[in-house]
């Protein structure tokens, strides 16, 4: 059976070518909600307008009105670039054309809350919101659905489902890389723009002095050179390599950029299967999005989020409570 899939998989692209948390540490907010579910005090959105794509945010306020909601955009390095109001009635949806905001071809993360009476403090939602970037690509054809991160979920207030799906580890199937099929990743690895450990500037997206909910352990303070490791195993679960990934809040990159495996036809002849932890000693959260498609060729694009875990479940040792 497994190796029918694989087939169907990979016959489907061609033919479309036209360990235990230590004792006693910090709590951490697990991120296992549901992060299409009502969104409470903030969420956080990928988003990309660099190759051709337009990029939209939609928000809606389901529940009651958010008179004071705002979008603040940051580029792929998490540097604030600019903010846009969009106050909705209960009932409302909305939608900002990303590309009319932002500088031309930036890709970053858009961070939604609420705005205070100075109009430059971020605040809390008022009221709970549904939110999601859909991408669209009129030269490849490819259209795409990015979805949020949840600083918490309103109907289940307070923990534990924090900064969800924000995870120490992640996994993911690739076909073989070839000149018609690629694997591409899209990483999302907050830093303290977003939060830091304090709480306390003005200039995070959500910082927890204003009540936004803290992020555990902390985002790291910048750009971490290979915070992620891959491990990589033959669809067999042999293992092939390990090699490290460098993500820094908005990261783009093909599979050989990690390493040039999963090109191989001897030893990726099937495909690959990898996990993604980060690094211990930075203990950074991420999420992140796979794209499988065929070179030239609208259809046969599998889009979708990285399957989420904890790093230490994927290590071998089941973990609960552990982000």
């Amino acid at each position: 059976m497994k190796r029918l899939l694989e087939a169907v998989i990979v016959g489907g692209l061609l033919a479309g070518m036209a360990a235990p948390v230590p004792a006693g540490a910090q709590q951490p907010s697990v991120g296992a909600g549901n992060p299409l579910t009502l969104a409470a005090n903030g969420v956080l959105l990928p988003y990309s307008t660099s190759g051709g794509n337009v990029a939209l945010v939609e928000v809606a306020s389901p529940v009651r009105g958010n008179p004071n909601l705002r979008l603040v955009f940051f580029n792929a390095t998490c540097a604030r670039s600019v903010s846009v109001s969009l106050p909705e009635l209960a009932n409302d949806v909305s939608f900002v054309d990303v590309g009319s905001v932002v500088p031309a071809g930036q890709s970053g993360v858009v961070a939604i809350a609420g705005v205070a009476t100075d109009g430059t403090t971020p605040v809390p939602l008022s009221s709970p919101i549904h939110a999601r970037v859909y991408v669209f690509n009129a030269s490849t054809g490819q259209s795409r659905v990015l979805e949020p991160i949840v600083l918490d979920t309103a109907e289940s207030p307070n923990g534990p489902n924090t900064w969800s799906p924000l995870r120490s580890g992640a996994s993911f199937f690739a076909p073989l890389q070839t000149a018609s099929v690629k694997t591409g990743l899209t990483l999302v690895c907050p830093i303290a723009t977003i939060q830091d450990g304090a709480g306390t500037g003005l200039a995070q997206a959500f910082p927890t002095a204003q009540g936004f909910p803290p992020i555990m352990p902390p985002f790291p303070a910048g750009a971490s050179a290979g915070n992620l490791r891959a491990t990589i195993y033959d669809t067999n679960g042999n293992y092939l390599r390990d090699n490290l990934i460098s993500c820094s809040c908005l990261t783009e990159l093909a599979v050989t950029d990690i390493d040039p495996i999963y090109s191989d036809a001897g030893l990726a002849t099937n495909g690959t299967y990898t996990e993604i932890r980060v690094d211990p000693a930075r203990q950074n959260a991420f999420t992140g999005y796979r794209a499988v498609f065929t070179v030239g060729s609208p259809l046969n694009n599998f889009f979708g989020r990285l399957s989420g875990s904890s790093q230490f479940s994927l290590g071998g040792a089941l973990t609960t409570g552990a982000r």
